[in-house]
């Protein structure tokens, strides 16, 4: 993320790549752990009360970890304006995809959340003008045919549905403009901008949204949305810490991974995630995803998969990205993935 793109191909054992396929696993795993939990939190409380308490718990470790590896002066950027604006992106996607969870299974967002690599690849070509082929042009028809199965237009379709695929382009934007702008700039001072940008918005909206006056349906129907603040519990809170330890663990590991490995073999193992997410759908929320949804996910994780093996990205977008974190055991530099996220 903070450096030009490098190789990690000086890996030629099959022992590392296990090793990195299990701690990308682990990672997916870590993901999984975090979203449910999420799902679970917005139930009750909202999002910008979720979004405010976990960013301060964020800052928090990211601060805590920065200092024990002697990295300081790297919570600082080298600019402002992009960073913020990449932070604003993200800030985007964290919305729209938690606010999509009281109304849609886990399958349902997550499948449409994994769009975002083809996003990314097509944001890239129109504003970066980086080339596209034919087969991953192909590739990204084949994963919007997934989301169209998933959100199916002209149907029973919710606003909801749509969060997930929103959420998608914020990301994408947010990793274009990474990639454009803030090269230079340091992992954790992105990572700490962006969740700077996370607790300001929170913060705003606690304070303003409940003087708008939205329509007493809306307020019902996008309570997660329309709410300012409401009483939570020290549980809430506690979980909120979880999702945030589980977020570093799950950056920490598939940074590892892809550092132990070529991208373009880890990529393809994110998408171990569509195949968990269904399992916890159906334990804590007994839901089973319609035969629609499945279609839709093949097909996306088809897509996305191709289009990660091609370009050898991280294959889930994320609102936070795993690259955020460096692990590097001999430099004072960050070591990102193969491609900034």
């Amino acid at each position: 993320m903070a450096a030009p793109e490098q190789s990690f191909n000086t890996i030629d054992d099959g022992g590392s790549d296990r090793r990195a396929i299990t701690l990308i696993l682990t990672a997916m795993v870590a993901f999984c752990i975090q979203d449910a939990i999420v799902k679970k939190i917005v139930e009750t409380a909202s999002v910008w009360q979720a979004q405010l308490i976990r960013s301060i718990f964020v800052l928090i470790l990211l601060w805590l970890i920065a200092e024990s590896l002697g990295k300081r002066r790297e919570l600082r950027p080298t600019q402002w304006l992009w960073p913020v604006l990449r932070g604003g992106f993200m800030c985007g996607a964290y919305i729209l995809f938690y606010a999509s969870l009281p109304f849609l299974s886990l399958s349902q967002a997550s499948a449409s959340f994994f769009i975002g690599p083809m996003l990314i690849t097509l944001f890239a070509a129109v504003i970066l003008h980086e080339p596209i082929g034919p087969r991953r042009i192909v590739a990204i028809i084949g994963g919007f045919a997934g989301v169209l199965c998933i959100v199916q237009p002209g149907g029973d379709m919710q606003l909801a549905a749509l969060m997930p695929v929103g959420a998608a382009m914020c990301y994408a934007m947010g990793v274009v403009v990474t990639r454009w702008r803030c090269r230079a700039d340091p992992a954790f001072a992105l990572s700490m901008m962006h969740n700077g940008v996370y607790v300001v918005v929170a913060i705003l909206a606690v304070l303003i949204i409940d003087s708008i006056p939205f329509e007493a349906e809306t307020r019902e129907n996008y309570a997660a949305l329309t709410t300012g603040w409401a009483e939570v519990s020290w549980l809430v809170i506690g979980l909120l810490f979880v999702t945030s330890v589980t977020h570093i663990i799950g950056m920490q590991s598939s940074v590892r991974a892809y550092q132990l490995a070529d991208a373009s073999r880890i990529a393809p193992f994110e998408y171990a995630y569509l195949a968990i997410i269904p399992v916890l759908d159906f334990a804590v929320w007994q839901t089973l995803p319609s035969s629609m949804t499945v279609l839709g996910m093949v097909l996306i994780a088809a897509s996305g998969g191709f289009v990660a093996w091609r370009e050898g990205r991280p294959a889930r977008a994320r609102p936070q990205n795993y690259g955020e974190i460096p692990w590097s055991d001999d430099s004072e530099t960050p070591i990102p993935p193969k491609e900034p996220q």
